[in-house]
């Protein structure tokens, strides 16, 4: 594992329901790049999923631009070298685990989808009790589900 801990960018723990970021660290992303951009980006593509086929997301590939290669730090986590960013995400019941990574080699990517896994597994042991005392405020921050939206009461004008 240490060989790819140069790969790594950022890791993201979210609480599932509502998206609330429970824990962040990050190895190589721009500390000027805004946390809550990339927590709404994360939410996005599981909500996107979700209205699809009620799937999961599991992997995005970022590739790097084309066209622009002026610098455009505060903007983008990646240098412009680089060969673009992968996103994996794993989830349970209760909380979601993202991990940025540089595009790297298949094996590579089999490593580094343990490494989330064995992350999603650990948090969500060590902070069990946690999560179960948070569950109410974190409950008000969730956005309701389709099948919730369509049981609260019409309203008439």
């Amino acid at each position: 594992m240490n060989a790819l801990l140069g790969e790594l960018r950022m890791v993201k723990v979210l609480h599932q329901q509502s998206g609330v970021c429970l824990f962040t660290h990050q190895w190589k992303w721009n500390p000027h790049a805004h946390a809550e951009g990339v927590d709404a980006l994360v939410m996005s593509f599981t909500q996107f999923a979700r209205e699809i086929d009620g799937g999961e997301v599991v992997q995005v590939h970022f590739d790097p631009s084309k066209t622009d290669k002026k610098d455009r730090s505060g903007s983008s986590p990646m240098p412009s070298s680089s060969g673009g960013l992968v996103m994996i995400s794993l989830q349970n019941e209760i909380v979601q685990a993202v991990l940025f990574h540089d595009r790297t080699t298949d094996t590579a990517c089999i490593a580094l989808k343990a490494f989330l896994q064995r992350i999603l597994e650990r948090f969500s042991e060590v902070f069990e009790h946690e999560l179960e005392l948070l569950q109410p405020q974190l409950q008000t921050s969730a956005t309701p589900t389709a099948e919730e939206v369509c049981q609260l009461p019409k309203l008439s004008y």
